[in-house]
């Protein structure tokens, strides 16, 4: 019985991927706050203000903001000057 299920588990998670039920606790290191999947290895990113898991979004916005990539302006700035800034930067 064991058999079956062991080659039933293999070609599900070949089909859906591993459903991260088996998990760590919540890891802070370097500045970044995950669990880790005991099955697969992956890490999933949380949040260290709401201790909740990070959406895309939001991972792809810390690791911006991290990296001095994040440029955020209010988008009532529609001024030509703000717009000939931007052509100008875009063209070299």
């Amino acid at each position: 019985m064991s058999v079956l299920r062991a080659i039933f588990c293999f070609f599900y998670e070949i089909l859906f991927g591993c459903s991260h039920s088996h998990l760590t606790r919540i890891f802070t290191l370097q500045e970044e706050t995950y669990r880790v999947c005991l099955d697969c290895g992956v890490h999933l990113p949380y949040s260290s203000d709401t201790m909740r898991p990070l959406r895309a979004r939001e991972l792809r916005r810390l690791k911006a903001a991290r990296a001095g990539e994040l440029k955020i302006l209010p988008s009532a700035l529609s001024s030509p000057a703000l717009q000939a800034v931007e052509r100008k930067s875009g063209a070299a």
